[in-house]
């Protein structure tokens, strides 16, 4: 899936009820493994604004922190990667989203929901790996650009 909320219709979609799916889930999830910047060749970068564009995200929530890239060595074979870190979206089955799940909501509703009881979107997880330097914007951007 590509959400927390979409495992849920998933499940509709392969024919379970919907009050056993809300009797029965009580999380879902999504994941991604996004590449990690080399830590031999990592340097600070400055990206243009277009970036923040593309990714439609605010750059003042960047204000002060330094965001990094790889230069490419002969660790990474230069790529200015090496390894991977988990991006996770983690959805508690509340009470209210059960109640979504019986009346049949669609995952963008219940996702919704989610996010407003504190939800942290695979979009969010893999921004918080950039401002921690495990990551560049470049991947946020090629694993969260069409969720």
């Amino acid at each position: 899936c590509n959400n927390a909320a979409g495992a849920i219709a998933r499940l509709d979609d392969m024919g379970i009820a919907p009050f056993l799916i809300s009797s029965s889930v009580i999380l879902a999830c999504a994941q991604r493994l996004m590449r990690r910047i080399c830590s031999s060749c990592k340097e600070p970068i400055t990206y243009p604004p277009k970036m923040y564009d593309d990714l439609d995200i605010d750059h003042k929530m960047f204000d002060g922190v330094p965001l990094h890239k790889g230069r490419g060595c002969d660790r990474c074979k230069n790529t200015g990667y090496a390894g991977r870190a988990a991006i996770i979206e983690v959805m508690t089955v509340t009470d209210e989203i059960r109640k979504l799940v019986i009346s049949r909501s669609s995952a963008m509703e219940i996702s919704k929901v989610a996010i407003a009881q504190g939800m942290k979107t695979l979009r969010m997880a893999a921004l918080d790996k950039a401002r921690e330097g495990i990551s560049t914007l470049e991947q946020v951007l090629v694993l969260t650009s069409s969720h």
